[in-house]
């Protein structure tokens, strides 16, 4: 079989030639690549976790959110609404909405004929804490949009709210207390200047004097129990420290002769139940997330965080363990709920159960604590991922390399097949003239 330099491809050639010279090392950085980009996606992954994780903890450890759970129900809905926390206290209860509490507001009518005073001074006064606007401070057109402005705006304003309403042909400047209550009552008062008082100031002085209570500063009032009833006063309708974890929130007066609201507050256990699975979950999945990934298994950092995590439920809490309450670790390692200790717990001390849990010196409070560092923009794992993509980095410029030596070699074969094929048809040439 004789080789023609038609039968060459020199490019073909030396690509052949320069694949079969750089696989090995190809090989070895493309693993190394995958490795780091593996652990990478890993670290990632775990800090993805624990950040879900953390808020969890943060959500559990608000002292406005209320791990165990209780169940409420209210009679007449239409005269009140509740809430309640894990620490509410189980009773039931009886409740007459006598009073709602209202915000005092006043409308005075001015003659809008005549210019706003151009001096003196309108002292306002709510509940006991006065300021002055220094009309003379006022532009020589002011309107009382303009009034009303500044006295919203005033330095020393400690709750009154000032607005111009119009019906028809009359003009009001309405003031209202910004806080409901009795005492939150807003009075008025004019003083003309001392020396040339500005005549139009008689408009105010007509106006305070003829002034229309539009709405009563009063109290919320309830009686608390169905035969000796006991009377409790407050200046909002939103009353949270008269029973222990609950919040009641007025909604409308009951009528003479109607039945108090009853109010029955209980422990819900499946609530509660629930919502220790849920922290049990997210710490299994936690948990399962290291010890599952192979690459999270051989890692120093993401193992010993999962040994730290388990050791943080060992130990006391309250002079208690957490298996005496039902939380403990099965023989997979994962973390479960003992049905009979749980109830045990929760009926028998649900406090120290929510100190236990969710308490500053709790299993959460550790977790949170041990989680922190690994979490922040800076923390732990953020500087095990730059340490990874430094190495990924280095593999990267290395492949960069190895492609431009290999770019070399695959010219040099070019170079060399490409000679081949020429020299091949320059005695295919000569042959071909001595058979002619």
């Amino acid at each position: 079989m004789s080789l023609s330099a038609l039968g060459i491809d020199p490019a073909n050639l030396a690509s052949q030639y320069t694949q079969i010279e750089r696989a090995s090392k190809d090989q070895l950085l493309s693993n190394k690549s995958s490795d780091f980009s593996s652990k990478i996606s890993a670290i990632d992954g775990l800090k993805s976790n624990l950040t879900s994780f953390h808020t969890s903890l943060e959500s559990n450890l608000d002292s406005d959110s209320s791990f165990l759970a209780n169940s409420a129900t209210v009679t007449d809905e239409s005269a009140l609404n509740i809430t309640t926390t894990g620490n509410a206290s189980p009773g039931e209860y009886d409740i007459f909405v006598e009073q709602l509490a209202q915000a005092h507001q006043v409308a005075f009518s001015f003659d809008t004929s005549i210019p706003l005073s151009t001096n003196g001074e309108l002292n306002i006064d709510l509940a006991g804490e006065a300021f002055t606007v220094d009309l003379s401070t006022l532009s020589a057109d002011a309107s009382l949009s303009d009034l009303a402005s500044a006295i919203n705006s005033h330095v020393d304003n400690s709750g009154v709210k000032a607005s111009v309403i119009r019906s028809g042909t009359d003009t009001f400047l309405v003031m209202t207390s910004e806080e409901s209550g009795a005492a939150n009552e807003v009075m008025v008062n004019f003083s003309p200047a001392a020396t040339s008082p500005d005549p139009n100031g008689g408009n105010i002085t007509a106006a305070i004097a003829s002034q229309t209570e539009l709405t009563a500063a009063q109290d919320s009032i309830i009686k608390l129990g169905a035969t000796s009833a006991i009377t409790i006063t407050s200046t909002t309708n939103t009353l949270e420290d008269v029973i222990d974890g609950v919040t009641l929130n007025l909604t409308q007066v009951q009528e003479a002769g109607d039945s108090p609201a009853h109010v029955s507050i209980g422990q819900d256990l499946e609530s509660t139940k629930k919502n220790i699975q849920s922290f049990i979950d997210a710490f299994n999945n936690l948990s399962s997330s290291i010890t599952t990934n192979d690459n999270l298994k051989r890692d120093s950092l993401a193992s010993s965080l999962a040994r730290s995590l388990r050791n943080d439920f060992q130990g006391t809490f309250e002079g208690k363990t957490l298996y005496s309450v039902g939380i403990e670790f099965d023989r997979s390692g994962n973390l479960t709920i003992n049905s009979d200790r749980l109830e045990e717990a929760l009926s028998s001390d649900p406090e120290l159960l929510t100190k236990m849990l969710t308490g500053d010196n709790g299993v959460m409070s550790k977790l949170e604590e041990r989680i922190e560092p690994y979490t922040k923009s800076y923390g732990l794992i953020s500087d095990k991922k730059d340490t990874l993509q430094a190495s990924l980095d280095i593999i990267t410029r290395q492949q960069e390399k190895h492609d431009l030596s290999m770019e070399q070699v695959f010219q040099r074969y070019l170079s060399q097949f490409t000679q081949m094929q020429q020299t091949i048809a320059q005695l295919e040439s000569t042959m071909g003239q001595f058979g002619s």
